[in-house]
């Protein structure tokens, strides 16, 4: 829900001339496309501030076409609590099975994943396609 992370997001896609690409301000939850409309969607830091992510994965998975592509970018699961009150995470991150459980559930077939080592956190690639 931050606007300004928005409009830096839109900066870039318009300073990359990228015509075919959106940043739009959303219901994570209830997305305004249409059904089997999109090629590809990407979460981005997204999950960790979901109540219900596999109702987000659903939603996402819902506006794919068939074969489209869903990539997920988010922490792999970690024990820092602070983030809860100092960022509002409302999950402290995910494993691959909980993703890929998740995936299944929603009708997506986990291509690959791959961690990036940091510290302290581990980011996750999670790739998904949606199953025809």
């Amino acid at each position: 829900t931050s606007k300004e992370m928005l409009s830096i997001a839109r900066a870039n896609i318009e300073k990359k001339h990228l015509k075919n690409c959106h940043a739009r301000y959303a219901d994570m939850y209830n997305l305004s496309l249409d059904d089997n409309s999109m090629d590809a969607v990407i979460l981005h830091q997204v999950l960790h501030f979901s109540e219900f992510p596999q109702n987000v994965l659903q939603e996402a998975t819902r506006v794919l076409r068939k074969d489209g592509m869903l990539i997920v970018v988010d922490f792999l699961s970690h024990n820092l609590e602070r983030l809860r009150e100092s960022h509002a995470h409302r999950r402290l991150g995910f494993s691959n099975e909980e993703i890929n459980q998740w995936f299944e559930r929603v009708g997506l077939n986990l291509d690959f994943y791959k961690h990036l080592k940091g510290e302290p956190l581990t980011v996750a690639i999670w790739n998904g396609e949606k199953a025809k």
